[in-house]
């Protein structure tokens, strides 16, 4: 499927509310592709890069984070390197849009255009993935959080090469999050010092690598809680956890519920 294939379903939204999963090529060679959402979408970047314009705003996408768009709104997406990227996307109609907006007394638009990797991200997920198992519902709790999210600070200027340092971090974290990942070995990865990887993965990702480690250990769990029977505790050890009481209260931080309650809702 082509980047123009993928966006005209995915990031162009579908024409009813609920979930789609949608995954594009990229040419970061070429221009930046442009485009207008039809509805109110959210989409969180399950892999891949990309520079996404909307509102006049500009912002670096990373895997774990949240993409807004309102409806009417125009936007642009240039891909950093030749991997692509894939989402999870849902589209809002305009009356719950309306319904959700007039009951938390803000505007009927999403105030931000990007939310970076972190708590808020990895709920909004949550609840991503639950309306796969049905229930519209859900759709009413994560209009409310994309409506009430606050725009992150403007990032600082980051040079392409810390950038890339970056980037060959957060892949090796998505590739063994059921390993350690200590600090020293991330920042070795990247050919920085400790103390400057932390500064540019905070400045690129939005969060700290710890942090990004524990949202995608929680993603995954949450993920597994819906779509197998496998035992808690082995979810848990799986993801990466030795301790099972860290892994509750971590899971309790990220979707304000037991890994039990989860998947008894979802």
């Amino acid at each position: 499927m082509t980047l123009a294939e993928t966006t005209a379903t995915a990031w162009g939204p579908s024409r009813r509310a609920g979930l789609s999963e949608d995954g594009c090529a990229a040419d970061p060679t070429g221009p930046a592709a442009n485009w207008v959402y039809q509805e109110a979408s959210i989409g969180f970047v399950t892999s891949g890069w990309f520079e996404y314009e909307s509102e006049d705003a500009h912002v670096l996408a990373a895997p774990g984070a949240i993409i807004l768009g309102n409806a009417g709104e125009p936007f642009s997406v240039r891909h950093v390197d030749t991997l692509g990227n894939r989402r999870l996307v849902v589209s809002f109609t305009p009356a719950l849009i309306d319904e959700v907006a007039n009951e938390a007394g803000v505007a009927p638009r999403f105030g931000a255009i990007a939310l970076p990797p972190g708590q808020t991200a990895t709920r909004m997920f949550g609840l991503m993935r639950a309306l796969s198992k049905g229930g519209e519902d859900i759709l009413y709790p994560l209009a409310h959080a994309a409506l009430t999210a606050e725009p992150p600070r403007a990032p600082e200027r980051i040079s392409p090469r810390d950038r890339r340092r970056v980037q060959d971090a957060v892949r090796h974290i998505e590739a063994n999050f059921d390993q350690p990942c200590s600090l020293q070995s991330l920042a070795d990865l990247a050919g920085l010092s400790r103390f400057h990887f932390v500064r540019m993965f905070g400045a690129i990702v939005g969060q700290s690598p710890n942090q990004y480690l524990i949202n995608t250990r929680m993603r995954t769990a949450a993920d597994r809680l819906i779509t197998t029977t496998t035992p808690i505790a082995q979810i848990a050890f799986d993801v990466g956890f030795n301790d099972i009481s860290h892994f509750y209260s971590c899971f309790r931080d990220a979707f304000s519920c037991t890994p039990r309650q989860w998947r008894l809702r979802a």
